[in-house]
């Protein structure tokens, strides 16, 4: 084998070392994304529920869902006019 054929074979492999080492970090960092927004997703259903949980300590479970709505929204909206005002 010639000279400039082992040089070839030597960048061919370091070429195929190369791509084997970008497809491994690739399937990493989908992996971590993937685990991230599996975690985000977790968190988001725990939130729902404590709120849940608030809506049925506080007794406003009783109310009708366009009832309860309407309140959040209106406190939320005073909540936002009069931001030093954060109880009622």
């Amino acid at each position: 084998m010639t000279a400039t054929n082992q040089y070839r074979n030597q960048i061919g492999r370091a070429m195929e070392r190369l791509a084997q080492l970008q497809a491994k970090e690739l399937l990493a960092t989908q992996r971590r994304e993937a685990k991230a927004q599996e975690t985000a997703k977790r968190e988001e259903l725990k939130r729902r529920q404590r709120v849940a949980d608030l809506v049925f300590l506080a007794g406003a479970h009783a109310l009708d869902d366009t009832e309860l709505e309407s309140l959040l929204r209106e406190h939320m909206t005073s909540k936002i006019q009069s931001p030093e005002a954060r109880f009622h």
